[in-house]
């Protein structure tokens, strides 16, 4: 039993360790450091601007707490509520748009090529900027405004070539459905909890690092039983 539960309390990274077919330290490196700014990284610094944007637009908020009430009444969220929180997922999908959180990404050539007039040779490294990509007005028009409703089944570009926050074909990222539940189901907890929450700092600027991130981002949260009252509040910081 003891060996079980130890077994159990293994995690992802005691997994690669113990992999049948021995991962060298660089590549154990290298799945530490993807974890660390894909699992992490990417999340936070998307619920960071998507919290900012609420705070800027309350009719966002105001669709965003209507369709929560709307599914969940006075019960808690279950993962099978997600589906139904169109709205929610095209205010995280408008993040992601427009803030990253990918900056720049890189592939390697496998053989010589010829790409869009220039010859790409094997070997070579091609960088591009899917922030770049996602700004660009002839596929998003008005590209610097957060408008969630571009999302629309009767706007929405098609995905395919036009958003590509998580990459595309073959190479497409491995979470990214954990990564829309994950998303979907902590925005939901946030509003859940706090009835309203303002910005408490100067509007933030886009910091490319690993992540397009904002530079300095503080929030005041305001509970729902103590928002009239001294000390009815908190503060959460990014950046």
């Amino acid at each position: 039993a003891a060996a079980r539960a130890a077994d159990e309390a293994d995690g992802l990274f005691s997994t690669l360790l113990n992999a049948e077919d021995p991962l060298t330290r660089q590549q154990l490196q290298d799945e530490a450091i993807t974890l660390l700014t894909g699992a992490i990284e990417t999340t936070g610094t998307t619920l960071a601007w998507t919290l900012y944007e609420i705070t800027r637009n309350p009719e966002v908020e105001r669709r965003l707490r209507a369709e929560l009430d709307a599914v969940c009444r006075d019960r808690p969220l279950r993962y099978d509520d997600l589906e139904q929180l169109a709205y929610a997922r095209r205010v995280l999908q408008e993040a992601i748009r427009k803030y990253g959180p990918a900056w720049m990404v890189t592939r390697t050539a496998t053989q010589d090529m010829d790409l869009g007039g220039h010859r790409i040779p094997a070997g070579a490294d091609v960088v591009w900027s899917p922030y770049l990509h996602q700004h660009d007005p002839a596929h998003f028009p008005d590209a610097d405004a957060f408008d969630p409703d571009r999302w629309t089944p009767e706007r929405a570009p098609a995905t395919r070539g036009s958003f590509l926050a998580f990459g595309d074909g073959r190479r497409k990222c491995i979470g990214e459905n954990f990564a829309w539940a994950e998303l979907q189901i902590i925005l939901a907890t946030v509003l859940r909890t706090w009835p309203r929450f303002t910005l408490a700092s100067r509007p933030p600027r886009p910091q490319a690092v690993v992540t397009v991130k904002p530079d300095n981002l503080t929030l005041t949260f305001h509970a729902r039983s103590e928002a009239a009252r001294p000390g009815g509040e908190r503060q959460a910081a990014a950046g």
